[in-house]
């Protein structure tokens, strides 16, 4: 079998893939989901964690706050609910990042 790896796009080129799929101006906000998401990718390379976010991720992000769902709350939805399937612990983990990236 043939395997080819890709990796992920800088933050500025998934920033206006993202922006692509959007309507609002979040950038901001969206920076800061990228930024949890290349945190939670990094951990997830070294099997921290089980699970590696997708750009689909960070646009779902977007959308949610298109919406006009907060930050924080699109980031539980979107980066942290997928970690449940695994326990408490790799939830938590998730959540601990997500609360201390877009506050309490």
């Amino acid at each position: 079998p043939v395997r080819i790896r890709l990796e992920y796009p800088p933050e500025d080129i998934e920033l206006e893939i993202v922006k692509k799929h959007v309507s609002g101006n979040h950038d901001s906000e969206i920076v800061q989901a990228i930024k949890l998401a290349n945190i939670l990718r990094q951990a997830a390379a070294v099997e921290e964690l089980f699970y590696s976010p997708s750009l689909r991720e960070t646009i779902a992000f977007g959308k949610l706050l298109d919406s006009g769902m907060s930050s924080k709350e699109s980031a539980k939805i979107v980066f942290g609910n997928v970690y449940t399937q695994w326990g408490n612990i790799e939830y938590q983990k998730v959540s601990d990042i997500i609360t201390s990236m877009f506050g309490n």
